[in-house]
């Protein structure tokens, strides 16, 4: 399996989380203006916390990944601009989100769902742009050999780069 394989891998984890995050949220009952009864927020809020450390851990994956083949990919302008402009939001949503937790004790729950809705649609814009423009420019300027050894040390435990 080669290191693109290994992220797409982890985008898929990745929009699994998110989806499991917004479950509480799809309920036919809807969730209330302060709903604690039968939405249990501090779960909530640690589930939050760990898809935000995974986002971040596959994030660190994929810098250091892009610093050991930078030589070989020289994206663009409007690329990297994009690319940077995606992880900004991502972080600023990320940011958002910490403000919000250290107050959250289940009132205004329809504030925690309109940020998840938009956390989602903001990584899944960055995951989107990585998948269409960032690892189709990997495969093209990364040689094969590079990219499955990269893949078979992120698989055993090591760094990805």
């Amino acid at each position: 399996m080669d290191i693109i394989e290994v992220f797409l891998e982890k985008h898929g984890v990745l929009r699994r989380e998110l989806a499991a995050l917004e479950a509480p949220f799809q309920r036919p009952h809807g969730v209330g203006w302060d709903d604690c009864v039968s939405l249990d927020c501090k779960r909530l809020l640690k589930e939050i916390e760990a898809f935000f450390a995974d986002f971040r851990e596959h994030e660190a994956a994929e810098d250091e990944f892009m610093s050991g083949v930078s030589s070989l990919v020289k994206p663009d302008a409007a690329t990297s601009a994009a690319f940077e402009r995606g992880r900004r939001a991502v972080a600023d949503i990320m940011k958002l989100f910490g403000a919000v937790a250290f107050t959250f004790d289940g009132e205004h729950v329809h504030r925690v769902r309109e940020l998840l809705s938009r956390m989602r649609a903001e990584v899944e814009e960055h995951l989107a742009f990585e998948e269409k423009s960032l690892f189709p420019m990997l495969r093209e300027r990364v040689p094969e050999g590079v990219l499955r050894e990269s893949g078979e040390r992120a698989l055993h435990g090591h760094a990805a780069g």
